[in-house]
């Protein structure tokens, strides 16, 4: 779990996310994944939600790459700070996962992985509609509620409680199968931040 936990603090640097769904090893479902091409070009944050509960990243840009996208979280360079703040923020922007869309139930889902860590990263829900790119996140009490009641003895769907978040360890069929349980379900999701394609 401390390793996942160490996987889920990267993704989340690189992305700027504050909650988010660690999986350890994505599996044979890495491979059930495609390129969403709706989400091709660069997306830029004009709905966010309160940024101290959901620091959602100032824009998402999407490059095709080979079988998967590249995705960049960029924000804008603090040109006051001190040289080494602006190198580290230039050097945040720069970085980026590998990313496949999976499709849960009638839900879309990203599967992120660092390129550093392959086959670890982290999972959002998201949806695509009339230039608007939703990014969801899971509501963790609600889910850990869930796995607790209907997968107390799952092998790969974990829950943790510092900080509470449920955590995945390989993406398996069990996994698959509790996720299709809540993906179309908006209880078990939270609205974080909405984006409108730009040129």
């Amino acid at each position: 779990m401390r390793h996942m936990n160490r996987v889920c603090l990267t993704i989340c640097a690189v992305l700027v996310m504050s909650s988010c769904t660690p999986v350890d090893d994505f599996g044979l479902y890495w491979d059930k994944g495609f390129v969403d091409p709706a989400l091709a070009g660069s997306w830029k944050k004009f709905r966010p939600a309160p940024e101290d509960q959901f620091p959602c990243p100032n824009l998402w840009r999407f490059t095709r790459s080979g079988t998967n996208y590249s995705l960049q979280s960029i924000n804008p360079i603090d040109q006051t700070a001190g040289p080494q703040d602006v190198a580290k923020q230039k050097a945040d922007n720069e970085r980026a996962l590998n990313v496949r869309t999976l499709r849960i139930g009638k839900s879309l889902f990203l599967m992120q992985s660092d390129p550093g860590d392959q086959g670890k990263g982290a999972i959002v829900r998201y949806e695509t509609r009339r230039g608007v790119l939703n990014e969801y996140w899971i509501d963790n009490d609600a889910s850990m509620d869930f796995v607790h009641a209907k997968y107390p003895t799952a092998k790969n769907i974990k829950t943790t409680y510092t900080p509470s978040y449920v955590a995945i360890g390989t993406f398996d069929d069990e996994v698959f199968r509790a996720l299709s349980e809540i993906a179309d379900n908006p209880t078990y999701w939270v609205l974080t931040c909405s984006y409108k394609k730009v040129p």
